[in-house]
């Protein structure tokens, strides 16, 4: 069933590539709730509404806090293949609607199977792939899977490995690797070892590194794991000799960035001097935008690239990381080639000029909605406003005065919580949010 209108895939510009987007992270609310109604699953909550405001995370934590979440709603989709296949399927409509022209949707097998249900993790490998494969066909979309591996399980990294050899030409793209670098800071020998195995039978290789953890997890998957992606990244400024990221250039590793959940796990707080992906842009780096898990952050593309904005991104920037993430795809280099054109065309790029050549201007903040109460003020004493977009800041007039004839008119605040937040307009630091 699909709770959304009804859509011509056709007319909408496919101008994107995501690549880091968990699928049992990015299951509509409308399927988990009526999942759990069908199934008489309690969720703790008595309302779709209610579950959203559960399950959406809204402030800036840990990597650990962050993944509580899953345990609430995926309950309702463990061992049952058929949920398996529909929440495969109806990621390819929700992409397509985003104006997605491919996507690379990981997960990890073993979490969405059951022992109790006579549920394998190859049975949920092979519902994943008829999901995917019947939302191409119906979305005019394109679409790879990446197979997970859990940190600190040998042999589920083993079949994990074998998944990805059996199915590699039928959706199949890459191997991942998941934790809490903050619990599990460092891979094991076993991991070594299928990475390097993963290499050898040409399977995509990417890894979480450098989100909840240090550097040196950046370092390690260059080295030991092979990879030439890795999800996140954003410690690896970290190193104080600049080592890292100086490899990192030089191997032209493509960080797989996701701008609100990067704030939501602490993985990049707000109280950062300046944003990784910033610093990835600011340095020309390999990196590309996604969401993560859409189900926890609430977010769509159009929010993240919203976000970037915010912090000085520009649709030149934009450009460039889409063609980045097609370029640092694990698709074949034919269907790779295709894609590149594709997105040129799209762009109106000749081919004769590559994107890359194009001189991007030095990324500068957009003036928040946090430059003070001076402009709540002009707003409705020289513009002649009724209404002011978001306007936090008029509480620090020290007099009182702003918000008084705030008052007295009646003035009307637009407020946005959740990109108060993210933009700094007002930050969780505050003594107490302006709402």
């Amino acid at each position: 069933m699909s709770f959304l209108k009804h859509f011509d895939p056709c007319m909408i510009p496919r101008t994107r590539v995501e690549l880091h987007l968990h699928l049992d992270g990015s299951i509509r609310h409308e399927t988990i709730w009526e999942l759990a109604q069908k199934k008489n699953i309690n969720l703790g909550v008595k309302s779709l509404a209610d579950l959203r405001t559960k399950l959406i995370k809204v402030d800036s934590t840990t990597l650990a806090d962050f993944l509580d979440r899953f345990a609430v709603f995926l309950p309702t989709v463990v061992g049952d293949l058929e949920a398996v296949e529909r929440i495969s399927y109806e990621l390819c409509e929700d992409q397509a609607r985003e104006g997605v022209a491919y996507f690379e949707a990981r997960y990890s097998p073993h979490f969405l199977a059951s022992k109790e249900k006579n549920v394998t993790p190859k049975q949920v490998v092979e519902a994943v792939n008829c999901g995917l494969r019947r939302g191409q066909c119906d979305f005019q979309i394109k679409t790879r899977s990446i197979i997970c591996c859990v940190v600190g399980n040998d042999e589920w990294s083993k079949e994990c490995l074998k998944f990805c050899e059996e199915y590699q030409n039928k959706g199949v793209v890459g191997i991942d690797i998941a934790k809490d670098e903050a619990a599990l800071p460092e891979f094991t020998k076993g991991e070594f070892q299928v990475y390097e195995r993963a290499k050898h039978l040409g399977i995509g290789r990417t890894a979480h590194a450098g989100e909840s953890g240090g550097y040196k997890s950046v370092m390690d998957a260059m080295v030991k794991l092979y990879c030439d992606r890795v999800g996140h990244g954003y410690r690896v400024f970290e190193d104080p000799t600049g080592s890292t990221f100086k490899m990192a250039q030089e191997k032209n590793l493509h960080f797989e960035a996701c701008p609100y959940s990067s704030v939501l796990t602490g993985g990049c707080p707000l109280s950062s001097k300046k944003h990784s992906v910033i610093r990835f842009a600011e340095e020309n780096a390999n990196f590309s935008i996604s969401k993560d898990d859409s189900t926890i952050t609430g977010s769509t593309l159009d929010d993240e690239y919203d976000f970037l904005r915010q912090l000085g991104l520009t649709e030149a920037h934009f450009i460039r990381a889409n063609l980045n993430a097609a370029r640092s795809c694990f698709l074949s280099e034919p269907e790779k080639k295709d894609l590149i054109a594709s997105l040129k065309e799209e762009y109106g790029i000749s081919p004769m000029k590559e994107a890359d050549k194009v001189r991007l201007r030095p990324v500068q903040p957009v003036p928040p909605e946090s430059g003070g109460y001076k402009s709540v003020m002009d707003a409705m004493v020289k513009l002649y406003c009724d209404r002011v977009g978001h306007g936090y800041r008029v509480f620090e007039d020290p007099t009182g005065n702003t918000f008084k004839m705030a008052q007295e008119k009646n003035l009307h605040f637009e407020t946005c919580p959740y990109s108060s937040v993210l933009t700094g307009g007002c930050p969780l630091s505050s003594k107490k949010h302006s709402v």
